[in-house]
C-alpha cells in the first residue's frame, strides 16, 4: 500500500491508464469521476483486459481527507500510479507508513521515466468541460 497526500485536484483518470498500460488499453475501469474528465475523482479501479496484470486501485482515506491510498497485488503498478498522482497533485508520498525521500523520489522517477514520458504525453491532459474527449476533436 502507498500513501499519498494531495494538494490539488487529480489528473483526468485516464491518464492513469496511459501510464500504467499505454495508449488505447483495452481496460474495465470503475470509480466516481463524473464527469468522465472530472479533477476532483475521489475512486479509482483501473484493470488491463489484455493481460494477467492485477488491477490497481486508487481511493480516498476514510480517515483523512487529503490521503489517497493507493493499492495493487503488483509492486510496480502500484509504485508507478502512487508515483504519479504525487507527481502531480501531492505533497508527500509514502510506502505503508514510511515517507519517501526526495532522493527515494528521483529514483522512481528515473526507474519509470517511460511510463511517466507516456503520462506527460497523454492526450487526456486536454480534456475539459467543453471537450470531454479530445481524442474525438
Amino acid at each position: 500500500m502507498h500513501l499519498v497526500e494531495i494538494e490539488k485536484e487529480r489528473p483526468d483518470f485516464r491518464v492513469f491508464i496511459d501510464l500504467l498500460y499505454g495508449h488505447d488499453r483495452n481496460v474495465d475501469t470503475d470509480g466516481n469521476s463524473i464527469p468522465v474528465h472530472s479533477r476532483i475523482w475521489t475512486e479509482l479501479y483501473i484493470s488491463d483486459r489484455e493481460s494477467n496484470d492485477p488491477s490497481v486501485e486508487i481511493s480516498l482515506s476514510v480517515d483523512q481527507p487529503k490521503v489517497f491510498v493507493v493499492e495493487s497485488e503488483s509492486d510496480r503498478l502500484e509504485e508507478l500510479a502512487a508515483l504519479y498522482l504525487f507527481l502531480t497533485s501531492g505533497t508527500s508520498i509514502s510506502n505503508s507508513s514510511t515517507r519517501l525521500s526526495a532522493e527515494q523520489i528521483l529514483e522512481l522517477q528515473r526507474r519509470y521515466a517511460p511510463e511517466l514520458a507516456r503520462a506527460a504525453n497523454s492526450i487526456w491532459h486536454k480534456s475539459s468541460h467543453g471537450v470531454p474527449y479530445p481524442n474525438l476533436a
